[in-house]
């Protein structure tokens, strides 16, 4: 996400890491809109092939929402841009064709190059994740305006036959935004510098999927506390893969997660209380701080 960039041409027969599987093609739609007078100033719509068209005056989401795939099933995803000025769409961590990979006039190979998306205009991305895990899709569009600005979103691959469980199944995206002085650059979780807080139940194992898909925090410390200490969770994955046993472990709940980096984690809280997941730049004092408050089960209920 930051530094020199190289790029290499891989020849030679294509090799799988998993066995493959075999799933009927899926289509979906990725619309990118204006928020006219708003923050952020862009929005995003998933729209599947079934489900009737998005209404314009809908109020969009202040992060893109989740798109969830299958590993193994071929997908296109048609990149919709009405907005007023060129971008592009990157799929952050996944190994897929150069030129669907959303770097425009980068990607590709010798016959093709990835083009920008202009206003009015479209782009199919064709892949076949190989891999389950944790990834962003946001902008690869260089303009810092467009990545403070909502265009981005988690990009989640599950085993053949998995559900999304929204439940237990727990998103959090790390990102800046900038507003009207004195508040200026903030950082978000969620989209939003005041997130409300989130309520879960005791007794049952959630997976937290952090994603830090800012434009510069490299050294961002992410903290799940209770009274000022942190907490125990269990490492589970790391940038879309998951970690050797020797790795997958309980650890304190206290992590650094640099630009473009994703990490999974199990967590369990056994009595009722209220946790705090925190975002921290250490330089900036910048920080964002959200509530996780467990409740028995009877309580909820």
């Amino acid at each position: 996400m930051s530094g020199l960039v190289l790029g290499i041409t891989v020849e030679g027969e294509n090799t799988t890491l998993r066995k493959p599987v075999a799933l009927s093609s899926r289509h979906l739609r990725l619309h990118l809109r204006e928020r006219p007078g708003a923050w952020p100033s862009f929005g995003i719509e998933v729209q599947e092939p079934d489900s009737p068209p998005p209404k314009v005056e809908s109020p969009l989401p202040l992060v893109g929402p989740p798109v969830i795939l299958t590993r193994g099933q071929p997908v296109e995803i048609d990149v919709v841009n009405h907005l007023k000025e060129p971008t592009a769409i990157h799929w952050h961590g996944m190994e897929l064709e150069s030129y669907y990979d959303g770097v425009p006039g980068f990607g590709g190979d010798a016959l093709r190059t990835t083009p920008a998306i202009l206003p009015g205009e479209s782009f199919i991305a064709k892949m076949k994740p190989p891999e389950a895990g944790t990834f962003i899709y946001h902008t690869h569009w260089h303009d810092e305006q467009q990545v403070v600005n909502g265009l981005y979103g988690p990009l989640i691959v599950l085993e053949p036959g998995e559900k999304f469980d929204a439940d237990h199944d727990k998103i959090f995206v790390f990102s800046f935004g900038k507003f009207l002085d004195p508040l200026g650059l903030a950082l978000l979780l969620n989209g939003t510098p005041q997130p409300f807080q989130v309520r879960l139940r005791t007794g049952e194992k959630y997976r937290f999927r952090l994603i830090n898909i800012t434009a510069n925090a490299v050294d961002m410390e992410v903290s799940l506390s209770s009274c000022g200490a942190p907490v125990e969770w269990k490492k589970l994955a790391k940038d879309g893969r998951d970690l050797p046993a020797t790795l997958a472990v309980t650890a304190p709940a206290r992590e650094v997660l640099t630009v473009g980096e994703t990490r999974d984690f199990e967590f369990q809280s056994d009595r009722p209380g209220e946790l705090r997941l925190e975002g921290l730049l250490p330089r900036s004092m910048r920080r964002v701080v959200l509530a996780l408050v467990f409740e028995d089960k009877e309580h909820r209920d």
